[in-house]
């Protein structure tokens, strides 16, 4: 990855630690943190397998429900072609997801989302271009292109995987997830908590158009959580078990994916908390000759979660890309509401 691209990007965590420091330091202490930021990867040719997901392994409370929708703004752009690929991503993503989850015991929690997926022609490329340019840093071929113009297509040897469209809302694969709590913090010695959580994404999504794989997907991770005073750290090593992707005339092969996140959360107050985190997970492509496909990705995520009422949270953030294989940034707004709490 370009030099360039590391130093400006690892700016930004710089600032933000700098930030925290200078608020004035309260004696809060919160019974438990809020919870990682819940962003992920918006790399289109991503959007068919199922990715690791920030979570913390805090469960909902037995009998009750918790709801969220999210709502996340993408641009994406990369045209590179190898031997034997061909990949075109330029467009701006927007991705809706509503998630529900419920709590069958003290232990066992259990949650569904379903996203939904918009991608359009966008208006930010020239504010992209000049941004860039402002930085010194590579356009990535941007200019190259026309200015605010859709394109999704994926080849290999000469064989269309699948062609996008613009416009619409359409559904991509659901996931069905169950968390189970090995200890919390009430209960053990240490200040810690920690989960194993076990993911299926079921194929609903349209294969021919990027919006889905047609296959099932596995996902085993280890959530755990550790605070002290003020401040609350996250760790979520996973891994994923990928199924080759049908295709319109292509043959593919994925590889498994191995994630691992990591986060950090400073709880400013009984309403608000300042999180930094970064998401890293092994690419599901391999040898392609093509860096948007082959890197892996790794993904840094600012924002902040502030709860609006008693049981009603904002969840915001900002995710920067830190490799080609993901987004050149993503706008992440969530907004959960929890009965019975």
């Amino acid at each position: 990855m370009p030099h360039e691209r590391w130093t400006t990007k690892f700016f930004h965590p710089l600032l933000i630690l700098v930030c925290i420091i200078l608020f004035h330091v309260t004696d809060v202490w919160a019974e438990v943190g809020k919870g990682p930021l819940h962003v992920r990867n918006q790399f289109p040719p991503h959007l068919m397998f199922l990715k690791p997901v920030p979570d913390s392994p805090l469960l909902v409370p037995r009998d009750q429900w918790e709801f969220s929708l999210a709502a996340d703004y993408a641009s994406v752009f990369t045209d590179a072609s190898s031997d034997e690929w061909s990949v075109l991503a330029d467009m701006e993503m927007t991705m809706l997801e509503l998630s529900i989850a419920y709590g069958i015991t003290e232990y066992l929690s259990l949650s569904l989302d379903v996203p939904l997926v918009s991608m359009n022609d966008g208006f930010l490329d020239g504010f992209l271009e000049n941004y860039h340019d402002a930085l010194g840093v590579s356009n990535y071929g941007r200019e190259k292109r026309p200015k605010d113009e859709f394109g999704y297509e994926l080849k290999k040897g000469g064989e269309t995987w699948f062609s996008g469209e613009s416009g619409g809302l359409h559904l991509a694969d659901i996931s069905i997830s169950a968390k189970l709590s090995l200890t919390d913090e009430k209960s053990g010695i240490f200040p810690a908590s920690v989960s194993l959580a076990y993911t299926l994404k079921v194929p609903l999504g349209d294969e021919s158009s990027g919006f889905g794989s047609g296959r099932f997907d596995h996902g085993i991770s280890l959530l755990s959580q550790f605070r002290f005073s003020s401040f609350a750290f996250y760790l979520n090593p996973g891994i994923i078990f990928l199924s080759d992707p049908e295709t319109s005339g292509a043959h593919v092969s994925v590889n498994n994916i191995f994630g691992v996140f990591a986060g950090g959360e400073y709880i400013y107050d009984k309403s608000l908390a300042l999180s930094a985190q970064l998401n890293y997970y092994t690419s599901p492509f391999k040898n392609t000759g093509l860096r948007s496909l082959d890197d892996d990705t790794l993904e840094l995520a600012l924002g902040f979660t502030y709860e609006l009422a008693h049981g009603m949270k904002l969840e915001f953030a900002f995710c920067e890309d830190l490799t080609y294989s993901s987004p050149d940034f993503n706008v992440h707004t969530r907004v959960i509401y929890e009965i019975g709490h």
